[in-house]
C-alpha cells in the first residue's frame, strides 16, 4: 500500500508518521530528502547557484536563512526551487518504492496536491491544525520568531481547499485524539487491503 500524508508545516505530519511506523510502514520524508539533495546533488547545486547566486551555499552547505529570507517572501522564488528539486525527489522516492516493494509505504510531503503524484496513493491523508497551534509548536521547535512562522505559513497553499483531495482529514490539536484516529485508519485500510 502507498499512503500520502500532507499538511501545512507544523499541523503533525511527523508525529503522524510516527504511528504508520509502529505498524511496519517505512517512511518517506520528502523534505528530508529535498535537504539531502540540495546539499549533495551537484546539478541541483549548481542550478541552485545559477537561479539565486553565490550566496546559496557557505562551505558546499546551503545558506537555509539567505534561501528561506528569499522563496518565504516570494512566490515565484519559491516554485522555482520547487521546480529545481522536486523531479529529484521524485526519482529518489521511485528508488525508495524499489528498494522496499515489500513493505507498506507512507510518502510524506507538504505539497503532495501540488503534483498529480498523489493519485499513485492508495489513500491520501491530510492534516490540519488551527494557526495559532501550529505557530506555537514552529516557534518552539525551530527556535524561530513569529514574523519568520508567519512567512513560512503564509507561503504555503490554503489546506482547507484541498480537504475535498484527501480520504482523510484529521484535525491535530489533541495528540491522542489524533493518534486514536490515525490507529483506527491504519488497522481499517490495513484490513480492506487484506480482503482485496
Amino acid at each position: 500500500m502507498r499512503i500520502g500524508i500532507t499538511g501545512g508545516i507544523g499541523s503533525g505530519k511527523s508525529f503522524v508518521c510516527s504511528i504508520f511506523k509502529d505498524y511496519n510502514f517505512k517512511i518517506y520524508n520528502s523534505d528530508f530528502q529535498a535537504k539531502n539533495i540540495l546539499n549533495k546533488n551537484k546539478n541541483v547545486k549548481r542550478l541552485i547557484i545559477a537561479e539565486f547566486g553565490e550566496l546559496s551555499y557557505i562551505d558546499n552547505i546551503l545558506n537555509t536563512k539567505y534561501i528561506s529570507d528569499l522563496i518565504f517572501s516570494n512566490h515565484k522564488k519559491l516554485d522555482k526551487i520547487n521546480k529545481i528539486v522536486h523531479p529529484e525527489v521524485f526519482e529518489n522516492y521511485n528508488d525508495f518504492l524499489k528498494k522496499n516493494s515489500n513493505y507498506n509505504i507512507v510518502y510524506e510531503s507538504a505539497l503532495l496536491f501540488d503534483y498529480d503524484n498523489f493519485k499513485k496513493n492508495d489513500y491520501n491523508i491530510l492534516i490540519t491544525c488551527p494557526e495559532n497551534i501550529r505557530i506555537e509548536r514552529i516557534m518552539s521547535r525551530d527556535n524561530l520568531e513569529f514574523d519568520e512562522v508567519k512567512s513560512k505559513i503564509n507561503s504555503q497553499i490554503d489546506y482547507r481547499k484541498k480537504i475535498d483531495l484527501a480520504n482523510y482529514h484529521i484535525q491535530n490539536i489533541d495528540k491522542l485524539e489524533t493518534k486514536r484516529i490515525i490507529i483506527e485508519i491504519i488497522e481499517e485500510i490495513i484490513l480492506a487491503n487484506e480482503k482485496k
